[in-house]
């Protein structure tokens, strides 16, 4: 089997998810019999038939069931323990492919350059229906439209974390480029997979706060075992990381989506927090020196910004060289 396709499915019933699996079933020039698709249930009440799963006569079809509800990560990481292809690809149940040659595209690919993990363009559906082209090097953190070598996620043991339920992404991602030999990654200037903007998603459902501060708790944690991985990895990214990660809480802290006098007592608590993390790692921030730190805030103040749509941030470098690092 050359690819897996594993989806995880909590809430989308069948009308949902019969977009992505009819952009599947319809792929041109595809060898099906080399695809799998792994729908895992995250012990959802929304049960998919077997009279649904067949209606797809391309598709090879197992549907398994988690025992309890583990939110997205450890729902893919339970369809990649029970799958064995070569290459492995997570797609999001209410999303699809791009269109009829994506599958074509990465499989072409895939079998010419046998990377360990190659990156496409993706399209970002944004609050008005429209699409927006991201290049295969600005998708950072999203899982989307990327596809790994099964044997080098087991041999550099990546796994989704026990402990992040949301931010899943951003941890997963930081492993594979925090051990990754940089010639075995592949750029794919292609389209192959489109975001849709599901605002009924934890995440991004019309609540009163911005999505950033509904995931904030694990937004601070993350940053902590990504560096624990990165540090036991050895890797060579592991100080730009935390230093970035802690910059990037810090901007998000002191943005617009905290303007709520309501959130002031959690947002000088998770202040503490971060407080407590940069003294552990003051002397790191002493020896990068002022100059290269200015650099690696400015690049995360654009990236945050740009990636969680921020508008406004009243802190800068100097506020923060003030306000921990005196």
């Amino acid at each position: 089997m050359l690819l897996d396709i594993i989806i995880p499915q909590y809430s989308e019933n069948e009308e949902v998810i019969s977009n992505l699996l009819n952009s599947i079933n319809n792929q041109n020039n595809v060898d099906f019999s080399q695809i799998r698709i792994t729908i895992v249930n995250d012990f959802s009440n929304v049960i998919l038939n077997d009279e649904f799963l067949h209606s797809f006569n391309n598709l090879d079809i197992d549907y398994i069931r988690n025992d309890k509800n583990t939110g997205p990560g450890l729902a893919r990481q339970k369809g990649f323990d029970n799958t064995n292809g070569l290459y492995v690809m997570y797609c999001d149940s209410d999303d699809e492919l791009y269109d009829l040659n994506s599958l074509w595209v990465i499989m072409d690919f895939i079998t010419k350059y046998e990377p360990d993990y190659l990156v496409s363009n993706i399209a970002i559906e944004n609050e008005f229906g429209e699409y927006e082209i991201k290049k295969n090097k600005d998708t950072f953190p999203w899982m989307h439209g990327k596809v790994y070598k099964r044997q080098f996620l087991v041999d550099n043991e990546i796994r989704f974390h026990d402990d992040i339920r949301h931010v899943e992404d951003g941890y997963y991602t930081t492993c594979v480029l925090g051990v990754i030999d940089k010639e075995k990654i592949k750029y794919l200037d292609y389209a192959t997979y489109k975001w849709k903007n599901n605002t009924s998603s934890l995440t991004r459902s019309k609540s009163k706060y911005h999505y950033v501060v509904n995931t904030f708790d694990e937004f601070i944690k993350s940053p902590k075992y990504t560096y624990e991985f990165l540090v036991k990895k050895n890797s060579q990214i592991k100080y730009n990381y935390i230093i970035s990660a802690l910059f990037g809480i810090y901007i998000a802290l002191n943005s617009n989506v905290f303007d709520y006098k309501e959130l002031e007592e959690r947002k000088n608590n998770y202040l503490n927090t971060l407080g407590e993390m940069v003294k552990n790692k003051k002397n790191l921030f002493i020896i990068y020196g002022k100059n290269k730190l200015s650099a690696i805030f400015d690049y995360e103040l654009a990236e945050i910004c740009k990636r969680n749509k921020i508008s406004n941030v009243y802190k800068n470098l100097d506020d923060f060289y003030n306000e921990y690092l005196k």
